[in-house]
């Protein structure tokens, strides 16, 4: 048995590359494959194939000549593409190895060779090295990762730690670069150049210092991508975990090299359903879509088209994210949210939105935030998810008021009372 829904748990990620996919996939199928999710997960894919038989019906309507006049405005473009490539900055994405797991094992050293994952029988956040091996992964459900992998330890999540070490990373990244851009608490991204010349060191060399100074800070392992382009560094940080370090040379050629038999799902924006649709039509490497670049400027709109070329080249990602002037990193969004077995108890979901709210609430005042913005976040039995969103009056960090602003949303949605499982 195979579909996206199962493929998604076998993508590669570190550590996995000696698991026996098909068995994780029949483990995922059989599981599953009575629940709501599935179910769920079935209609989607349904959809998705209609969408890939109704491009395969325009794909072959397509003329031989019509798409030769594509490809020659393609070429015409990606030649422009290629005239705006910038070489010049050298771009280094740092990715913490395993880190929840990791923060773990430090202060319990026993877990370190046992299989172990942070979360519970619900979900799982991530697994250590050790679990990986079994084909557990993040955000795979803790019974499927039980089944894979019977002597499975879990640990709760710690997100005071989690800050706590990431802090701690960060003060080592400001030293290389002190505009860094932190994707989460486990990554980031720093732009090297001015670094290396001011120390005449190569950026291969930097990536190794910088690694080396958050193992002697934290007592933590990270893998770092040396690359021109954003995009490339973050997929270069993967490909020697952990504790590895990857470096592009500045070169269209080198680029060119990494890219050619490249799987297209490994690039950043690329997700189970783009990477489905690709192969459908017998692309599976950025070499693939550039040898495809007609079909693909013909099938999909001008933004997908665009960045789909822009990856099949290796452009794109070059520049730091534009900031106003005084710029410093800001949090952008608090949250939380529970699982919990679906109840058709208006009061309880009512009890479970008002806790969240106090939570929300405290952890605003104690980073002295205010929110003029409250999201309600409603998970159904079915697993089908919805979000309402309502702005205040004025800013706030008052539980009460976060609290009757979801609960104003809560009560107005009719379809959802008595099948939801998760309120964020």
């Amino acid at each position: 048995p195979t579909s996206a829904f199962t493929n998604a748990f076998t993508n590669a990620k570190a550590g996995m590359e000696g698991v026996d996919r098909e068995m994780v996939k029949r483990v995922v199928h059989d599981m599953s494959v009575n629940s709501a999710h599935f179910a769920t997960e079935s209609r989607k894919e349904a959809a998705v194939e209609a969408k890939i038989l109704a491009m395969k019906k325009r794909a072959a309507s397509i003329r031989p000549s019509a798409l030769a006049t594509i490809k020659a405005a393609v070429d015409d473009r990606v030649a422009r593409m290629e005239a705006s490539r910038d070489l010049t900055k050298t771009w280094v994405h740092v990715d913490m190895d395993s880190f929840f797991a990791s923060v773990h094992i430090l202060e319990r050293p026993e877990l370190r060779d046992v299989p172990m994952a942070v979360g519970g029988m619900s979900m799982i956040s991530t697994a250590n090295y050790a679990a990986r091996k079994f084909g557990v992964r993040s955000a795979m459900p803790g019974f499927i990762a039980k089944k894979l992998c019977p002597q499975l330890v879990f640990v709760d999540s710690d997100f005071a730690k989690y800050k706590h070490y990431a802090s701690l990373t960060r003060e080592v990244f400001k030293e290389y670069d002190p505009q860094f851009d932190a994707g989460s608490l486990d990554e980031a991204y720093l732009e090297i150049s001015a670094y290396c010349a001011g120390k005449s060191m190569t950026p291969a060399d930097v990536a190794e210092a910088l690694r080396r100074e958050v193992r002697e800070k934290t007592k933590l392992t990270c893998s770092a991508g040396v690359a021109p382009t954003r995009r490339l560094a973050k997929v270069c940080s993967d490909a020697n975990k952990p504790d590895g370090q990857m470096v592009i040379e500045p070169t269209r050629d080198a680029v060119a090299a990494l890219l050619s038999s490249l799987p297209v799902r490994k690039i950043g924006g690329v997700g189970k359903v783009l990477d489905r649709t690709l192969a459908a039509f017998g692309i599976a490497t950025c070499g693939d879509l550039l040898r495809e670049r007609a079909l693909v400027v013909a099938l999909f709109s001008e933004v997908q088209s665009d960045f789909l070329l822009g990856v099949a080249i290796g452009v794109g990602g070059e520049a730091r994210p534009a900031r106003p002037p005084g710029w410093a990193p800001q949090r952008k969004s608090l949250s939380q949210e529970r699982t919990f077995a679906p109840t058709a108890d208006a009061r309880a979901l009512a009890a479970k939105i008002a806790a969240l709210a106090e939570e929300v609430a405290a952890g605003l005042a104690r980073e002295n935030l205010l929110t003029r913005t409250v999201t309600l976040k409603m998970k159904r039995a079915d697993f089908e998810v919805a979000q309402r969103q309502t702005s205040l009056p004025r800013p706030t960090n008052d539980a009460q008021t976060i609290s009757d602003a979801a609960l104003r949303l809560f009560r107005g949605e009719k379809n959802t009372h008595g099948s939801l499982r998760l309120l964020g």
